[in-house]
Order: C-alpha cells, then sequence, then structure tokens
C-alpha cells in the first residue's frame, strides 16, 4: 500500500518550479518593462510625492537615496525641488533611462543615478530621507533583503526617515488573482501585459509569469519572484537592522494600516 501510495501522488503535491535566482538581472533587460512601468507609476507619483512632503518634511537641499530608483520616477522629481539625488538599480537601461531623463529636465548636477547593488552601495554622504518604492524589495532571500534593509539603515543621518513601500499580502491572499491582463497606451501603440501568478507554500514565495505583447506582435516572457512578508515581518526586518519607530499606513493618504489596505507602507526611523 505505501508503493501504490507514493506512486499515485498528485500533481498538486508537487512543489512548483522555482523561478531562478536573481532572475530580476533578465527580467528587466528583455522585457519593454519601462512603457509598463511609466504607466503604473503615473497612477501614483503626485499622491507618494504628497505623502512625502506630509510624512518626511525635509529641509533645504537634502540628500536622498531612493534605493532600487528604476527609472527615477520619484527621485527626478525631487531633484527639481532642489534636492540631491542618488539613485541606484541593477538594471542598465532604468539607470541610463534615469540619466537620459534628468538631462531633459537639467537636474544632472543633482539626480546621481548608479549602477549598484543595493546589498552593498553607501551614499557618498548621510542622508536626509531614503525610499524604496513600487515593490522593489523582496526579490531575493532573507539574507539578500535584509542585507538591502541593512545598508539602507547605514546610509541615513541619525533618526532620517526611511519610507519601504510593499505589497500587503493579507489583502493578496484573500482576494487572489491569478490571471490580469492590462492594455497599456504607448508611443508605439498598445502594449498587452499578461500575469499569471501562484504561490508556493514550499519557499513562501509569489511566483509570476509574465507575457509583453508590443503593438507589432512580439512577445516576450519572464518569470518573477517575491518575499511573501506580512506586515509584522516587514517591522521585525526593520528592527532587526537597528529602526526604532516603525509606523505603518495602508496607502499613500497615510491612512492607518488594515488587513484590507491596498498597500503596507512602513515609514521608520
Amino acid at each position: 500500500m505505501n508503493a501504490q501510495a507514493d506512486t499515485t501522488k498528485s500533481k498538486a503535491d508537487k512543489p512548483e518550479p522555482e523561478t531562478e535566482k536573481n532572475w530580476w538581472l533578465k527580467f528587466y533587460q528583455d522585457t519593454p518593462f519601462i512603457q509598463y512601468l511609466d504607466n503604473a507609476h503615473r497612477e501614483d507619483q503626485e499622491e507618494i510625492l504628497a505623502f512625502l512632503s506630509v510624512h518626511t518634511p525635509l529641509p533645504e537641499g537634502a540628500v536622498i537615496y531612493d534605493q532600487c530608483c528604476g527609472v527615477g520616477s520619484i527621485s527626478l522629481p525631487l531633484a527639481g525641488q532642489g534636492h540631491t539625488v542618488y539613485g541606484t538599480d541593477l538594471c542598465p537601461q532604468f539607470i541610463d533611462e534615469a540619466k537620459r531623463r534628468a538631462e531633459i529636465l537639467k537636474v544632472q548636477n543633482r539626480a546621481h543615478y548608479l549602477l549598484a547593488d543595493a546589498t552593498t552601495y553607501t551614499t557618498p554622504s548621510p542622508c536626509d530621507l531614503a525610499v524604496n518604492l513600487y515593490t522593489s524589495f523582496g526579490y531575493g532571500d532573507d539574507g539578500v533583503n535584509l542585507a538591502m534593509l541593512k545598508m539602507v539603515r547605514g546610509c541615513l543621518k541619525e533618526g532620517a526617515p526611511f519610507l519601504l513601500d510593499f505589497p500587503n499580502f493579507y489583502l493578496v491572499i484573500s482576494s487572489f488573482r491569478k490571471h490580469i491582463v492590462r492594455h497599456i497606451d504607448t508611443a508605439t501603440g498598445t502594449l498587452t501585459v499578461n500575469r499569471e501568478a501562484a504561490f508556493s507554500p514550499e519557499t513562501g514565495r509569489l511566483l509570476q509569469e509574465w507575457t509583453f505583447i508590443e503593438a507589432d506582435g512580439k512577445r516576450s516572457c519572464q518569470k518573477s519572484s517575491l518575499a511573501v512578508y506580512l506586515p509584522h515581518q516587514i517591522k521585525d526586518m526593520l528592527r532587526q537592522v537597528g529602526f526604532e519607530r516603525i509606523e505603518l499606513m495602508g496607502d499613500f493618504h497615510g491612512t492607518p494600516f488594515g488587513v484590507n489596505s491596498p498597500r503596507c507602507i512602513a515609514l521608520a526611523r
């Protein structure tokens, strides 16, 4: 009977195939992700900037670190306000595009974008504010993710704030959508983005398969993987690296966090 039980084990009991380690190095370079990124960031850019002005008021000429900066969606407007910003990312296309936009906006002397690893990078001078936005945290394992938080803590002046924007996995799990399709208008036509998602109970991660279909029919497919951290785990990790005061909010309006909040936004000092 034991042998029969082994041979009839269902496929559902088998572990899902794991996304390759350091998947992000390939994902952002081999897909038209900048177009997707621009569309997603436009939706809440003004809300984030307004949130920062209220919850993290800055001195004139502040120094800001944008960890995993992407194309500089938030740090470029802050440079436009007269602040000095440092942005790091591991995607060459993102850094090149951020630099190009900084020149167009004539803030290249204040906006410094570098191809660098967030687990080892330190800003040239202590910062008045650091941010990690748009779910740019949780790509690695626990050790990598803690290393990112430790390095960002070391970049800050004593008592300066760090803003971490992460999904609220209470809501993600309770209203889980396995399949999502988005149609995005771009300069070259409509970009269709299909996303298939599943949870891996073996690894505690959200696994996603993305298909990008460009206006000319070109298709590109990639996989991504995100650590599933609940709010109390985010707070624990922040405390582990030295943050003492941590406030959780559920959106960029500053609403107190609840299990049905759209985001888990941690403001740590």
